[in-house]
């Protein structure tokens, strides 16, 4: 069962959003335009919302809840909700002020490379001037992140992601993830796939 939390998961990673996101919510669409997703995806969207903050994790870190329903070739509609854990010290404003400082992170799970600024228009005609560009790479197999990644891209057949790549436009009043634009890609069955999904502001 396809279950289409890239977005979540995996931006959530490398933004700032907010240091008390309880809450929050952000709904996300897929752009259907061939240049930044796979036809296989025909039509989507999801709505994270952080729920509670986990204390006694280890590191501590937030519950993000997902809800999604998606349109996939082949497979039809597939809808349901998933949940994600992502570290406290990735929703501190301070993990982006160093990627912009350093221009460089490593961590266990993935590599990051801040490339800049650009404007991020949406698919509802809201322009995001000046995002923070960020490249993560080198994801881990063996992380969360991956995982959750690679059943959106091969529709849960339970496949293998190679060279997995997210570039992320974030914007700071961005709620949850903070990114305004997301795609991701990477090598399916000697196949390329992408995907990417806008934030779209109620």
């Amino acid at each position: 069962m396809l279950k289409p939390i890239l977005f979540t998961a995996v931006v959530a990673a490398i933004v700032l959003a907010s240091e008390q996101p309880v809450g929050e919510q952000a709904r996300y669409l897929i752009d259907k335009n061939p240049a930044r997703t796979t036809s296989l995806i025909k039509s989507g969207n999801l709505t994270a919302k952080v729920t509670q903050f986990l204390s006694e994790a280890n590191p501590p870190g937030y519950e993000v809840l997902i809800n999604y329903v998606f349109k996939v070739s082949f497979v039809g509609s597939q809808e349901g909700q998933q949940s994600a854990k992502i570290d406290e010290a990735f929703f501190k404003k301070s993990f982006l002020e160093d990627l912009r400082k350093n221009h460089h992170y490593e961590g266990k799970d993935f590599k990051a490379d801040h490339l800049g600024y650009a404007d991020a228009k949406n698919l509802d005609g809201k322009v995001y001037p000046h995002c923070d560009k960020v490249k993560m790479y080198d994801i881990q197999q063996d992380g969360p992140l991956f995982d959750l990644a690679e059943e959106f891209l091969t529709g849960g057949d339970g496949g293998k992601i190679d060279n997995l790549v997210v570039i992320a436009h974030i914007y700071p009043t961005v709620p949850v993830l903070g990114g305004a634009k997301v795609d991701m890609s990477g090598d399916y069955n000697r196949m390329f796939v992408k995907a990417g999904g806008d934030y779209i502001n109620p």
